[in-house]
């Protein structure tokens, strides 16, 4: 018989899913505040990409080792304090009166999600069966492109309405504490029904442990995931920073190639939730991943060889890109044992987020080079092809049905 999931299992879920919410609207709302800052600070355009990439560089450099300190203090402790660091650093950065103490201020809100973010798939290995836990973390995944599309969508209008960028930082971190308060509270709950767990009292629905692994099958397995996540955040952050830029050299207008962009974004959503579905249902983890890149690789060669098809690629990028970023996040959860979830996961991320600091630099420079960025897409595309290949040498996922 499947075990039930109890219903805090999916509360507990839904707090984590605000948190990753709130989290993604403060870390993506500098995007569109850039040229005011830029005014302000007297920045050059390098030194504000700098400054929008320090909470990524943050995640990759100490996601690891929060990651192991986590397994210790425990995933409620480490999720809340990491949201809490997050938000107060937030609240710091509108005070700023140089640049030097926005560049504080923002590393140490990327050093508060650095600490949240390797928890969210031990908050899955502790509270969902293995059949539920690509489920799962398609869920909570979800609110990270949601929070980002509000950001960038609302950051506008709110700034036409107060006139300062500080005000619009001020708004979204006052917004996003009682998210990190209810957080607070269903950590206390969840403590309390593992001491209950513990005596016998309750039984908590969480994954059972794999059969533990050596350490080399350890490594390679994270090494593994972490270089597919890294590839993948290449070709994502690539094909977000540069295609408006180059939908516009090929003639389109600015409003034009912001649409086909955004629903890069917006696609995603339906992706993060119904590709790790599937591989639940299927238990084809490594052979969905390898598709969803085949079709990523195809659809760069589409862009760079026929652009005005563009408009009908977005949807399956912004598909495959969330899809296969969910169900990155969830190997640490299916076939790590518990208590290994959070350094497990904390590697994958930092190696991840490496592709995502030199992904669109390098694009930037092949188009410096060749003049086009046609070519640049073209090797995104040899790129999602070598990521196909990789996709299976992950394990594969038949999950048990009774």
């Amino acid at each position: 018989m499947n075990e039930p999931t109890h219903k805090f299992s999916w509360f507990i879920l839904g707090c984590a899913w605000l948190v990753a919410l709130f989290l993604s609207v403060l870390l993506q709302c500098v995007s569109p505040l850039l040229p005011g800052l830029i005014d302000e600070f007297d920045l050059s355009h390098s030194m504000a990409g700098f400054l929008y990439s320090l909470p990524i560089l943050m995640i990759a450099l100490f996601s690891y080792p929060l990651g192991i300190a986590s397994d210790k203090i425990g995933m409620e402790v480490a999720v809340g304090l990491g949201a809490t660091v997050a938000i107060l650093a937030s609240l710091t950065r509108p005070l700023s009166s140089n640049f030097s103490l926005l560049l504080v201020s923002t590393a140490i809100f990327g050093l508060g999600f650095a600490l949240c973010f390797p928890n969210l798939p031990k908050l899955v290995k502790e509270n969902f069966p293995q059949r539920l836990s690509g489920t799962a973390t398609g869920v909570y995944t979800t609110g990270m492109p949601l929070g980002a599309g509000l950001s960038i969508a609302l950051a506008k209008p709110v700034l036409a309405a107060t006139g300062s960028w500080r005000t619009v930082v001020v708004i979204w971190s006052l917004i996003a504490i009682p998210a990190i308060l209810l957080w607070w509270l269903a950590g206390q709950t969840s403590h309390k029904r593992k001491r209950r767990t513990h005596s016998g009292a309750v039984e908590v629905p969480t994954n059972a442990d794999p059969i533990p692994v050596s350490p080399e099958g350890f490594l390679r397995l994270v090494l593994i995931s972490g270089m597919l996540l890294s590839l993948l955040n290449l070709m994502f952050y690539c094909t977000l920073g540069w295609l408006p830029t180059y939908l516009s050299e090929k003639g389109w207008s600015p409003a034009m190639a912001g649409a086909v962009t955004s629903t890069v974004s917006f696609t995603e959503i339906p992706g993060i939730i119904l590709l790790p579905l599937l591989c639940d249902q299927m238990g084809k983890r490594r052979e969905i991943i390898g598709l969803s890149f085949l079709l990523i690789a195809i659809s760069s060669g589409i862009v760079a060889l026929v652009s005005h098809l563009s408009w009908f690629v977005s949807p399956i990028f912004g598909f495959n890109f969330g899809g296969v970023f969910a169900l990155l996040l969830a190997i640490p959860a299916q076939l790590v044992e518990r208590d290994k979830v959070g350094r497990a996961a904390g590697a994958v991320i930092s190696i991840g987020y490496v592709g995502a600091l030199v992904g669109p630099t390098a694009l930037g420079y092949v188009r410096d080079l060749m003049g086009s960025f046609s070519v640049g897409f073209l090797i995104l595309g040899f790129v999602g092809i070598m990521s196909t290949s990789l996709s299976f040498t992950l394990p594969g996922s038949k999950f048990p049905r009774s």
